[in-house]
């Protein structure tokens, strides 16, 4: 007759059990907090959204890299300036999307024969580094709505009070608040240590116009002022003799309309991260991350 295995065989029998599974659930556990999947880079380009319309011209284009290269890591960026490029090596990201262009010019893509030394430098960084980047302009300003604008929008809590949407602005109305509340607001939301302003502090703003990027420009912004009736302007930047001469004018004839400068990377920064959820939402195996750079200016 067989004998019952004693309470120390049990109790060892329980203990190397527990150990296992401790071991198990750990191997798991670390499984879970890594668990990232390979795209193609043809793959990521395509899940980012785009224009409704086909576009004759663009600038949107894979300018380093191989579309059929699998990649897990990713950084979405307004411009990838050395700051940002060392960013990703450290993070070891293998793609990076830019909005902006490498080489300062919205047309240009790569080194020409005599462009300066610190062209030839940043294309040896990226190349040495194995980073792919896609140019990713044109499809989401053309993208209904503008991913650009609707970012900046969105990182404002705006979202539902737009009353109009022009194809290079979006119209909001506000509550009844000052100029000086409005730059505070600005400021805080999007983490600026300053802005430009022009207008009294004290006047009250409730219709806006915000236009991302460089469309702040006579051409554009004054038919939306006389069309909406607007009591101020929000824009990244333009021509310093256009609108802010405008709105000198316009001040001292009695119909004041105040103008605010954000900046171009600025204005265009939450879009790029709206984008970046976007990206993540659409890849959800994918590591996405929004990389940025200290502002370019100081105030002396």
């Amino acid at each position: 007759m067989t004998q019952p295995p004693t309470v120390e065989i049990l109790v060892s029998i329980y203990e190397t059990l527990r150990i296992r599974y401790d071991e198990a659930n750990s191997i798991l556990t670390v499984k879970d907090d890594y668990c990232t999947m390979s795209y193609t880079i043809k793959q990521i380009i395509a899940a980012l959204p785009s224009s409704s319309q086909p576009l004759e011209h663009t600038v949107d284009q894979l300018l380093y890299g191989d579309e059929n290269r699998e990649v897990r890591k990713v950084a979405v960026v307004f411009a990838a300036n050395q700051e940002v490029l060392q960013q990703a090596a450290a993070l070891d990201i293998e793609l990076i999307i830019t909005h902006e262009g490498l080489y300062y010019s919205h047309h240009q893509s790569h080194p020409a024969v005599d462009s300066s030394e610190i062209f030839w430098k940043r294309e040896q960084f990226i190349k040495q580094h194995q980073l792919a980047i896609y140019r990713y302009h044109d499809h989401c300003h053309r993208h209904t709505p503008d991913l650009l604008t609707y970012g900046l929008i969105k990182q404002l809590n705006w979202d539902t009070s737009i009353i109009a949407e022009e194809a290079e602005a979006t119209i909001v109305e506000l509550p009844l608040v000052t100029l000086e509340m409005l730059i505070d607001h600005l400021k805080q939301r999007l983490n600026l240590p300053y802005l430009r302003y022009a207008g009294s502090k004290d006047m009250h703003c409730a219709k806006i116009a915000v236009l991302v990027g460089f469309r702040g420009n006579g051409a554009t912004v004054l038919p939306l002022i006389a069309k909406h009736k607007l009591d101020a302007v929000i824009i990244g930047e333009g021509m310093e003799w256009e609108v802010p001469e405008f709105v000198r004018d316009a001040a001292l004839l009695g119909s004041p309309c105040a103008l605010i400068t954000l900046g171009h990377a600025e204005s265009e920064q939450p879009g790029m991260q709206h984008i970046a959820q976007l990206l993540q939402a659409a890849c959800p195996e994918l590591e996405v991350h929004h990389l940025t750079a200290n502002p370019i200016y100081m105030i002396g």
